[in-house]
């Protein structure tokens, strides 16, 4: 039989391929999109779809507990892997449940194809299947987070709808679709189907214009101290080492919100992060602030005496703002602005402004980047001795921590860390010198427990459906391809938030390597600033933090864990961490998931979580 259908794959000259339904034209249009992994959960609304994967292959369905976290992996496997991510979720009821993932999707410019099965009033099935949770607001729930949705409404458009979904994903700004697929389509029998030619067309990148260059390079030269602050560039991996060559071509020292790897810490042009939650805090001296995909709220600003250059693929910055919304960001008074690629456009600049600079030009830079890297020099030596301290103080805190993550992530060239610890966010920055591009990957929306997701789908980013060798494994397939571990550190309220069982359980079904550290303080750590800063103070002046606790019982996250096949270690002190972070990599690089229970201090007294 697998023979037969085998044959039946080829696609003929007018691009007609044999099928027997919907669901597997489907199917047959997703493989030749390439598509390894389909993310999702068994609903009554896409059977005729499941059904055809168990004879099309690839893709590999991924099974999820729940819609949130398969969404979430989905976005995490597009934003590691370059490539589009596949969910599929059915009707109304799994849109509801993913909604804070698509919002997740959608801030992190994650390109994700969001499959959902739909049901029509008055319009049976062939099969005589059920029909249930009809809506006519499906699509709206999730407006404001997808770039386009549509629903197939006539199975003779589905071929231009997929190639359309996934172009839309794929085109700048990068971020999710939504479509909806009526179920009695896809149970609909039928003997052919068609494919498009127009498989994965090439995207155009868009290059700010010359005079916008030329006015940019004069900016850069006639100021004294210009500054980077970069946001969501490093989304794209190869924009950064664009930044780099930019930086050091001009002496311009680089601030980011590390959402992505933006710009090595290491490098003698970094000097630190700025506030998520605050207007940024760029250095002293700065006259004038280049914006790369980064937004500002309206009552923010740089500062009365920064000049702004504004570059951005998106000039409404609608998902550069952190946990912002549908609003975006104000548009800033700026001396130059674009919209364009901009890594494509950094290289641009730097090449015309190679043949623009004078002899004296060069001598200043050459002086600002000696001056920016004494400051470097300063600062990353701060951190650094604040690690080492903590550590070998023996205490299990925020800095310990970082100094254990960075001594591993230094070792181990095919690492790649999600971060969802909100309330230690700071102090990881700091500690852990991320300097490979595209290994780091954070959390802009805000959203608890998008990170728990993420962690599967960036592991399964550079695999690929293998062959089937048994029977045994006809019933699960074969995930083939190189082992990249994933360190998934996130608080204990965030792992809750995220269905971290979901994850555990898929990460165990499938033997994906992903290491998740839960930093165990027993608190919504995250929440204590703001409910200190109550107009009030009551809960303050009380010490009354009940809101807060998540104590009484402590969650034991590796009994958790222990129910679905996972192997645990506990920690509590960064010793302890070193030793259990080691071997739980080399379990990982298995393809074998390992939970880490950090047992902190409880999070009992006041401090601030933002730069």
């Amino acid at each position: 039989m697998n023979r037969k259908i085998s044959r039946n794959r080829k696609l003929r000259d007018d691009g007609a391929v044999r099928v027997k339904t919907g669901g597997q034209w489907l199917i047959k249009l997703l493989q030749k999109k390439d598509v390894q992994f389909v993310f999702g959960t068994t609903g009554a609304g896409m059977p005729d779809i499941q059904d055809a994967m168990v004879v099309e292959k690839p893709p590999k369905w991924i099974q999820g507990l729940h819609e949130f976290v398969s969404i979430s992996a989905a976005a995490g496997y597009a934003l590691a892997s370059g490539r589009e991510g596949v969910a599929l979720i059915d009707r109304i009821v799994g849109t509801q449940n993913a909604v804070g993932a698509f919002y997740g999707a959608y801030m992190n410019c994650s390109p994700t194809v969001i499959l959902a099965s739909s049901n029509v009033p008055g319009v049976p099935m062939e099969t005589g299947a059920v029909e249930l949770h009809f809506s006519s607001h499906q699509s709206l729930m999730v407006a404001p987070w997808v770039k386009w949705s549509t629903q197939v409404n006539s199975l003779e458009t589905l071929p231009e709808d997929i190639d359309k979904a996934f172009f839309m994903a794929l085109s700048e700004t990068t971020g999710p679709v939504y479509v909806t697929l009526r179920q009695d389509l896809m149970a609909r029998r039928i003997s052919r189907g068609r494919i498009s030619q127009n498989f994965r067309p090439f995207i155009s990148r868009t290059v700010a214009d010359d005079e916008t260059i030329e006015k940019i390079i004069k900016e850069l030269v006639s100021h004294d101290h210009p500054e980077v602050l970069v946001s969501h560039l490093g989304r794209n991996p190869d924009a950064v080492g664009s930044l780099i060559e930019f930086a050091h071509a001009f002496g311009v020292s680089v601030k980011e919100r590390r959402f992505f790897m933006n710009y090595p810490t290491v490098d003698s042009l970094h000097l630190g992060f700025v506030s998520r939650y605050t207007p940024p805090q760029l250095s002293r001296a700065t006259d004038l602030a280049i914006a790369l995909e980064t937004g500002l709220l309206p009552h923010q600003g740089f500062g009365k005496k920064i000049d702004a250059i504004d570059l951005a693929s998106d000039p409404f910055h609608r998902q550069d703002v952190y946990a912002g919304g549908d609003y975006g960001s104000s548009l800033f008074p700026a001396l130059a602005r674009a919209a364009c690629d901009v890594g494509q456009t950094l290289n641009r600049i730097v090449k015309m402004g190679r043949g623009r600079l004078t002899s004296t030009d060069s001598a200043r830079i050459r002086d600002r980047a000696e001056t920016i890297a004494q400051t470097h020099e300063e600062i990353i030596s701060e951190w650094r001795e604040s690690a080492r301290r903590s550590y070998e103080s023996g205490k299990l805190d925020d800095f310990s921590i970082g100094y254990v993550i960075n001594k591993h992530y230094s070792r181990s060239p095919s690492l790649r860390w999600v971060n969802g610890a909100a309330s230690s966010w700071e102090t990881l920055l700091k500690t852990v010198e991320v300097d490979r591009p595209g290994s780091y990957f954070g959390n802009p929306s805000g959203h608890l427990g998008v990170g728990v997701g993420m962690a599967y789908g960036v592991a399964l980013a550079n695999k690929r459906y293998g062959s089937i060798r048994s029977y045994r494994r006809y019933k699960t397939g074969r995930i083939a391809g190189p082992e990249y571990p994933v360190l998934c550190t996130v608080g204990d309220g965030d792992a809750i938030f995220g269905n971290i069982s979901s994850a555990l359980w898929t990460c165990s079904h499938y033997g994906i390597g992903v290491v998740f550290a839960i930093l165990n303080n027993a608190c919504w750590a995250a929440e204590w600033t703001p409910i200190e800063e109550s107009s009030q103070h009551w809960a303050r002046d009380s010490r009354d933090f009940e809101f807060l606790d998540i104590d009484q019982p402590r969650i034991d996250f590796c009994q958790l864990a222990r129910a679905f096949a996972v192997e645990t270690m506990l920690v509590k002190t960064p010793q302890d961490f070193d030793s259990a972070l080691g071997r739980a990599l080399k379990l990982a690089n298995e393809g074998r998931p390992v939970l880490l229970d950090l047992k902190m201090e409880k999070f009992t007294k006041s401090r601030s979580v933002v730069l």
